[in-house]
């Protein structure tokens, strides 16, 4: 029997109608300088975005449907697999990136010693220690007309309720960001306002998580978390 119909038979029989998966899938690296790109829609390279493509249509087989965020580092790759692979899309706003304010899309470079001579002017008023005040503890320390984390953690928390009743039984994709991605494992887990996740979890660029849902019990787990997108077969499910 062919491969590809061997997993569908093992998908099958994990995935009785009772157990949503859902696939935490981070976009590709973004065509740009290092920055906090959260509401900012930066994009993501024609060959980035085909060598994903490329990869997700080696295990096409484990989805069933696929959601992402509108911003385009995620929407692109999402067309294009929903296109070549014959799956349905949803766009979802709901999975949109977190916003960090005045620091959204500005250059790390540009921030760096808060010099005049930065080349974007808009990064004149900003200054490293800010920064680091943030990434020691979001929680306490907001960034500047950023969206809050609780905001964040209660917006996450409502989507993936949403998503899990809307996906029942299914294996849906979500091609979304990472902070998307460690909120979701954080409500999950349920380890409230842990700076730690955010500076100690790593979810790397175009790879993959899961989330799986136990309707009949009410009961949900992290299965596995930053795998590449080549190990993501339904088997690791049993």
């Amino acid at each position: 029997m062919p491969a590809d119909k061997i997993a569908v038979l093992v998908m099958t029989k994990v995935n009785s109608g009772t157990m949503t998966n859902l696939f935490l899938l981070r976009h590709a690296k973004v065509d740009g300088p290092a920055a906090l790109y959260g509401h900012t829609d930066i994009g993501v390279s024609a060959y980035e975005n085909d060598k994903l493509v490329a990869e997700l249509l080696r295990v096409k087989h484990c989805f069933s449907h696929i959601v992402s965020s509108p911003l385009q580092r995620c929407r692109t790759v999402a067309e294009q697999f929903s296109e070549q692979s014959g799956l349905p899309l949803t766009i979802e706003p709901g999975l949109s990136e977190t916003s960090f304010g005045d620091y959204d899309g500005i250059a790390f470079d540009d921030i760096n010693g808060n010099d005049a001579n930065a080349s974007d002017a808009n990064a004149s008023d900003l200054n490293w220690p800010t920064l680091e005040k943030f990434w020691h503890n979001p929680m306490l320390n907001t960034l500047p007309n950023a969206e809050s984390l609780m905001n964040f953690k209660q917006r996450i928390n409502s989507i993936l309720r949403t998503l899990i009743s809307e996906h029942k039984g299914e294996n849906a994709l979500l091609i979304c960001h990472g902070g998307v991605i460690k909120m979701m494992i954080s409500t999950v887990l349920e380890l409230e306002h842990n700076p730690k996740l955010f500076s100690h979890l790593r979810i790397s660029n175009a790879h993959i998580s899961n989330v799986s849902h136990d309707s009949v019990n009410n009961f949900s787990q992290v299965c596995w978390v930053n795998a590449p997108i080549s190990s993501c077969n339904i088997d690791r499910q049993q």
